[in-house]
């Protein structure tokens, strides 16, 4: 389920609201419309829900051939495409290396990219000029760390970025000054500049809580909230590129048999 909470939680209150009609919901995200994206792992679509309200209508459904939709990023969900990451590609009963796909409200998923280092994916981020990233893991044979392969434009085949140093596959995120956030599994956040494909260090590693995976930034870039799956918590941080540190957590109306992965700010971050 998708539970919606409101703008400042430090008492621990209860959600306002719930989203239902959801399947094995990963990361959620927000687009700069308000609007809400689901990329629901359980029936393999993209559901769209219409903001910037919490918890608003279903605006649209997308079903994504490709494989199992864990991330995605869109500036416009209803209008201009939406960046999806497929962990694996293929049938559930035999997964293959995942993907990035392109999809759209009015035309579907329409384009599917790839990359050798791309086995199994993490995370995705899309830039204003349309510039997308995925993290994920090398195939097995490599047993690599995770990679970060940058997509000029969002198509072509991909190349590597240099410089990357998270020892753990997670999340991805851009900040208000165009730099990366790259979570790590291992509760590292490492802050980058460029990635295009060469990467520069402004930040980090920072330590995270328990086991984290998504994070997202509030608008103003100064609030990181972190989904944190090993407490069954949301972790909240204020955030500078250059400083991380802990305000709070809260879980009431998690835990139990819900494993908090996803998570994102309404408004989003101003990238």
């Amino acid at each position: 389920m998708i539970q919606g909470y409101g703008s400042d939680n430090r008492r621990n209150k209860p959600p306002v609201c719930q989203v239902s009609g959801v399947s094995y919901v990963n990361d959620v995200a927000v687009d700069g419309k308000g609007n809400l994206i689901d990329p629901d792992g359980g029936t393999r679509t993209i559901i769209v829900f219409r903001g910037p309200q919490m918890c608003g209508p279903r605006l649209a459904t997308i079903a994504d051939p490709y494989g199992m939709p864990s991330d995605a990023a869109g500036a416009d969900a209803q209008n201009a495409p939406i960046v999806v990451g497929n962990v694996f590609d293929g049938p559930a009963s035999k997964p293959t290396a995942g993907s990035l796909s392109l999809c759209s409200v009015s035309a579907g998923c329409t384009v599917n990219l790839t990359n050798p280092k791309m086995y199994e994916v993490g995370g995705v981020a899309l830039a204003p000029d349309g510039d997308c990233w995925a993290s994920a893991l090398p195939p097995p044979s490599s047993y690599g760390s995770p990679e970060l392969i940058y997509f000029k434009r969002c198509s072509g085949g991909g190349v590597v970025a240099k410089h990357y140093k998270n020892s753990a596959l997670g999340g991805l995120e851009i900040d208000p000054e165009g730099d990366i956030l790259a979570v790590g599994e291992d509760a590292r956040l490492y802050v980058y500049r460029g990635c295009n494909p060469s990467c520069s260090l402004v930040g980090g590693p920072f330590q995270l809580r328990g086991t984290p995976f998504f994070a997202k930034l509030n608008r103003g870039g100064t609030l990181l909230a972190v989904g944190d799956a090993g407490d069954e918590e949301v972790d909240v941080f204020r955030y500078a590129p250059g400083k991380v540190s802990f305000l709070f957590s809260f879980d009431n109306g998690l835990g139990g048999s819900l494993a908090v992965e996803g998570i994102a700010f309404n408004p989003r971050s101003k990238e």
